[in-house]
Order: C-alpha cells, then sequence, then structure tokens
C-alpha cells in the first residue's frame, strides 16, 4: 500500500514538472510578428539626437576617399530602425558592436547595383568577424522571422553555416526574396535610402569592392524625437 501511494505521488509530479516545462516553453517561444505588422515609417534626420543609452535606432555616418579619376561624394547619413521583436539575439549582438564603436573605421567592402551593399567586417575582405558566432534567425534554421529581404532591409552576413553570423551585415539595394528565410534580417532604413542608392552604383572591382573606400567613420545610437 505504500509503494502505491509512493508511486501515485510520484506520477503526480511529473505531471505537474511537465506541466510547468511545457508552460515554461510556451512562454520562451519566440513569437514572430507578420511583415505587414511592423513599423517602416520615415524618420526625420534632423529629429534624431543622439543618445549614450542602447536604443533601436542607429546612425551610420560614412565618409569616403576618392580613388584616381573618381570625384568625392558627400553622403548623407543613413539611419536604421531595429527590430528586437523579429530577430532578439541579432539585434542585441548589434547593439553591443555598436555600444563598443565596433564598427568606427570599418568599410563597406561588398557592394552589387541592383543587390546589397556590405559592410562591418574588420579585414576589409569578407573574411573577419567578431570573435564569435550568434544564432541565425531565420526561417530555414528553425526561427521564424517574417522580415522580407526588401529595398531598405538590414540583414546579416554569413557563411554557410547557418551560426555563422558575427558581425558583417548588408543593406538591401533592391528586393531580392530569394534571401527570405535563410538569412536574419533585422533591420530597415528609415532615411539615408539615397545613400545606399549612391554607394551600390560605386564602380567596383572583380571582387565587388568599391574603387572608392566608403567608410563606415561611425555608427551612433539615435533617438527620433
Amino acid at each position: 500500500m505504500k509503494h502505491t501511494h509512493l508511486r501515485a505521488l510520484t506520477m503526480a509530479v511529473l505531471v505537474v514538472l511537465c506541466t510547468l516545462m511545457m508552460f515554461t516553453t510556451g512562454c520562451n517561444k519566440h513569437v514572430a510578428p507578420q511583415f505587414t505588422d511592423l513599423d517602416f515609417t520615415a524618420v526625420d534626420p534632423a529629429t534624431c539626437k543622439e543618445v549614450s543609452e542602447v536604443t533601436n535606432y542607429v546612425k551610420i555616418t560614412i565618409t569616403s576617399a576618392a580613388g584616381e579619376g573618381l570625384e568625392d561624394i558627400t553622403y548623407e547619413d543613413i539611419i536604421i530602425r531595429l527590430y528586437p521583436e523579429v530577430a532578439p539575439e541579432t539585434v542585441a549582438n548589434f547593439q553591443n558592436l555598436v555600444s563598443q564603436k565596433f564598427y568606427n573605421g570599418l568599410t563597406f567592402h561588398r557592394v552589387i547595383k541592383d543587390f546589397m551593399i556590405q559592410g562591418g567586417d574588420p579585414k576589409g575582405d569578407g573574411t573577419g568577424d567578431a570573435g564569435k558566432d550568434i544564432k541565425g534567425e531565420f526561417t530555414a534554421n528553425g526561427f521564424e522571422n517574417n522580415l522580407k529581404h526588401v529595398s531598405g532591409v538590414v540583414s546579416m552576413a554569413r557563411g554557410n553555416a547557418f551560426d555563422s553570423a558575427s558581425c558583417q551585415f548588408f543593406i538591401v539595394h533592391k528586393a531580392s526574396s530569394h534571401l527570405d528565410g535563410k538569412y536574419a534580417a533585422f533591420g530597415y532604413v528609415v532615411s539615408g535610402k539615397d545613400t545606399v542608392d549612391a554607394i551600390a552604383k560605386l564602380p567596383v572591382d572583380g571582387n565587388d569592392k568599391p574603387l572608392k573606400t566608403v567608410t563606415i567613420q561611425s555608427i551612433c545610437f539615435v533617438q527620433p524625437e
């Protein structure tokens, strides 16, 4: 009789534990917003104040050095809205690198017109990283991400491995639906699309490297007023 009661108690405890685990798992499950529910509203850069605290808006200030026979171009700042509700770990990693001023002085090393511009590589040749990789937050990797790679979307570059993104990012120049579900989109250009367009149209060498060096002078946090 005692053993029967013990078994019954053990079973009851197991049921409770399983229920708690299911509840916890459900609470921690990533709920992805739909593409149409995201806010892509443009912002006025004049109202974007630089701040020291972490926000969901960053400003990329770009400078360039003209190559031989090329004229200097003055670029307007690019302001990007980040979506932690879409790709939380990707956004947190990007914000951490911005806080460390990791991107300051790096370049846009790969430019393909009508596709994308890519930057954020400390080596400047597509092989650099920030010392750690992050989870690939996209559908093909078992993570729901509904942010489509339309023009102006910001996404993480990676190697063949799904969890190999680190610091390199790209800005989509023209809609590239073949990337949807395969790369971790996490932001959108809400000001400065003309700058993306101007960089995308730069002449490049055989490795898609701009003949004019395009430098990320800084990436800092801003807050629209």
